[in-house]
């Protein structure tokens, strides 16, 4: 609900009172709200993610889209006004986008995914920051981030990257994982892969994210792998050491 502040000015003793304005109902529990601008992302207990939107002239927050999945939310955020970041209690992060150029009232009433990702982690809080200062002439200084921290004390780093970046940091990651063995012999892809009591580990992985800690393992390689990665992405070793250090000191 929204209210207004009535009563007294606070002086001499004064007290205020918060009046109703709205309400929006038809969650089971709402338990995180993230707000930008007119647009109310909700993250429910067990109904996933919710878009609202408030209209002041009419007193009134009405349902733009929802997410139909069933996932049990433990974070939200707004990464952009048509674009939403979730955690869930499975220990996966996902996307999802508000499809406002659909051609239907009900493909506009559905948010789609667009980027699923297991992290391993219970992320329970998403913030706006950085880890390290941002220097106005350096490269990609314009790339948003945001931080996350989980139950366990982890904390961690998202940035948006252009498309032109994430198909290349795309082609990379599957270079590495073609040429890095996992631990044990696992699959990376599949460690990746967005999954809980509905989906069971896939082997095509992420989708709609790379993994900074794969990507920087490139710089770990030994000088044989490290030009077999990088003739996979058709690059000089020095030149692909350039890319992945760049992208090292944007995150932390």
């Amino acid at each position: 609900s929204l209210g207004d502040p009535a009563g007294g000015d606070g002086a001499g003793g004064s007290t205020y009172e918060l009046a109703k304005e709205c309400s929006h109902h038809g969650h089971i529990v709402a338990l995180y709200v993230a707000v930008r601008g007119e647009f109310i992302v909700v993250g429910d207990l067990m109904k996933s993610v919710s878009l609202l939107a408030y209209k002041p002239e009419e007193s009134v927050i009405e349902e733009r889209a929802r997410d139909y999945n069933a996932n049990w939310m433990t974070a939200v955020d707004i990464l952009d006004d048509d674009t939403y970041l979730g955690a869930e209690n499975n220990f996966n992060l996902f996307t999802l986008r508000r499809q406002s150029d659909a051609a239907t009232d009900e493909e506009r009433s559905r948010l789609e995914v667009v980027g699923e990702y297991h992290v391993g982690e219970f992320v329970n809080r998403f913030r706006r920051g950085s880890l390290v200062m941002r220097l106005p002439d350096q490269e990609n200084a314009d790339v948003p981030t945001l931080l996350f921290g989980t139950v366990s004390g982890v904390i961690g780093v998202l940035a948006t990257l252009p498309r032109e970046q994430f198909e290349f940091l795309s082609a990379l990651q599957a270079a590495l994982n073609k040429t890095v063995g996992g631990v044990g012999g696992l699959s990376h892809d599949a460690w990746r892969s967005f999954q809980n009591e509905h989906r069971h580990r896939a082997k095509n992985g992420a989708k709609g994210f790379v993994d900074g800690d794969l990507i920087e393992s490139f710089l770990d390689l030994r000088p044989e792998k490290a030009r077999e990665v990088a003739a996979a992405v058709k690059l000089s070793v020095d030149e692909l050491t350039r890319r992945v250090e760049d992208l090292q000191r944007l995150t932390h």
